[in-house]
């Protein structure tokens, strides 16, 4: 739009919210020494005569535009949450266990990985599970038990919905599995 074009369309548009007014004020079309056109129910005390403005038209329904209050639970069944919504809803979604640079000694190379989020998942939610670029299944909820080599391991987990959607992923956490040598006494 040009300049032009949005000074005819404001002033326009003010003058229509005004006139849509149910009561009888009187409006005045100013005009400044830039061409500027302003509607106001000020009197500019130059002597400005009121404009008449056309009556409008008001054509009423036969319905009733609220529609029948819905109860919550039926909103819940028949409209999940969208992506989007479920993003937000699990966005503290993260790993609990190990913490990161985290380093574990004579565990016989056994670690349990879990997660967590404030918000309970639902029941068709489940976890993928990448450990060392190799992902696996779990549920929603809690953790699993992992025996793994010995070594540096990194591991996140994704939140994904009843269709297999991602909705979140956690950050990335590094830990290590070391174990004492039977050469060292």
């Amino acid at each position: 739009m040009n300049n032009g074009m949005i000074r005819t369309i404001l002033p326009l548009s003010v003058f229509l919210l005004l006139a849509s007014q149910t009561c009888a004020a009187e409006i005045y079309k100013v005009v400044d020494k830039d061409g500027n056109v302003t509607f106001t129910d000020q009197a500019p005390g130059d002597g400005t005569q009121p404009i008449s403005l056309p009556e409008l038209s008001v054509i009423r329904s036969e319905t009733d535009p609220t529609p029948p209050p819905v109860e919550s639970e039926t909103v819940a069944e028949d409209n999940p949450p969208t992506l989007r919504e479920l993003r937000g809803m699990y966005s503290d979604f993260r790993m609990t266990q190990p913490a990161n640079e985290e380093t574990f000694w004579g565990t016989a190379n056994t670690v349990v990985v879990s997660w967590d989020s404030n918000l309970p998942p639902e029941p068709d939610m489940s976890v993928r599970l990448v450990v060392d670029g190799e992902s696996q299944l779990a549920t929603a909820s809690g953790g699993v038990s992992l025996t793994l080599d010995r070594g540096e391991h990194k591991v996140y987990a994704e939140l994904r919905d009843g269709r297999n959607r991602r909705i979140t992923t956690t950050e990335t956490v590094t830990f290590f599995i070391k174990q004492h040598s039977q050469n060292f006494r």
